[in-house]
């Protein structure tokens, strides 16, 4: 059985995988991470061998609390501390530049590293036990969807890893990452606003990245299912005339389909069940996935950008 509790005996069982230069998939408040020592660069090989993930993808390096920042970055500033008292524990992602000894190949090859500070009590059960960094991308296959859930992680991987299983996670999207390496730019939105970074440093940048940077979730596409998704207006779903294909959709709908799933109104409601939703919908044997464009308002901004990618 691939999939643990997590009580004392499994969190010390996972913590000396760790130790052992191994890799353990863990349960955050975003979605399931594959973890490894930050510091070991042939359990780092790993997590990027076992995923196919890009040598130039960076991971986001986990940590217990704002004490273990100086372990990762000596350019930590009062906007930093600020962001810190607000938002951690939880899904901000913060991109600084590197220490030295933090091994590149951790960070995509970049100067910069990502870090964040979970909430998630098996996480943080995790790294209370393991004493250090916990470098984590998401535990899936590299481009595809990313899961949400204990078996999500045992189905893409046919049950060859280690899972903490912590439940669904309650975001159900990767965490905001906002580079302070000069001014504030979010790098990949996620469930905390650019309105809500903005009351604590001031404006913001974001851009449209279609290529790889400095942090995880900007190639053109991602979380995608192996079938094809397109986006479309309700009017386009409601005319299309393919009764094998599945849909998505925000408001009721009478158009003939293989499966239609209709989705919570608010966005944060929309995302903890999106990745769930599209991973049911690739296993029915659809022709395509049709999914209905959501609102273009600012606070729908991270669900777009994972819909964008999954259907580039």
């Amino acid at each position: 059985m691939t999939i643990l509790k997590p009580t004392p005996e499994a969190v010390c069982d996972a913590a000396s995988t760790l130790r052992d230069g191994g890799i353990v998939a863990f349960a955050t408040e975003t979605v399931y991470g594959l973890g490894c020592d930050t510091f070991n660069e042939n359990a780092i090989e790993q997590v990027y061998s076992i995923k196919g993930r890009p040598l130039n993808n960076p991971m986001i390096a986990h940590i217990l609390d704002v004490t273990w920042v100086s372990r990762l970055t000596d350019h930590w500033d009062d906007r930093c501390a600020l962001l810190a008292m607000n938002f951690w524990p939880g899904a901000l992602t913060l991109v600084l530049p590197r220490r030295d000894d933090v091994p590149a190949s951790a960070c995509g090859g970049y100067d910069t590293v990502g870090i964040r500070c979970p909430s998630h009590p098996v996480a943080v059960s995790l790294l209370e036990e393991f004493g250090r960094c916990i470098s984590a991308p998401s535990a899936n296959r590299s481009g595809r969807i990313s899961p949400t859930c204990a078996e999500h992680v045992d189905d893409e991987f046919d049950g060859r890893i280690t899972v903490l299983d912590g439940g669904a996670c309650g975001h159900g999207i990767e965490s905001t990452v906002l580079s302070l390496v000069s001014s504030p730019a979010v790098l990949r939105p996620g469930s905390i606003s650019i309105e809500e970074l903005e009351e604590y440093v001031g404006s913001v940048l974001h851009g449209d990245y279609q290529g790889q940077i400095d942090s995880p979730g900007t190639s053109s596409r991602h979380y995608a299912p192996n079938t094809s998704v397109k986006l479309c207006t309700h009017d386009e779903i409601e005319n299309t005339v393919d009764q094998d294909c599945a849909a998505i959709v925000l408001k009721n709908i009478i158009a003939p389909s293989k499966q239609t799933k209709k989705m919570p109104p608010t966005p944060s409601e929309y995302a903890t069940q999106l990745y769930a939703v599209l991973r049911e919908l690739d296993t029915i044997g659809a022709s395509k996935i049709l999914v209905e464009k959501p609102p273009r308002t600012s606070e729908w901004l991270a669900v777009r950008d994972r819909l964008s990618r999954c259907s580039s």
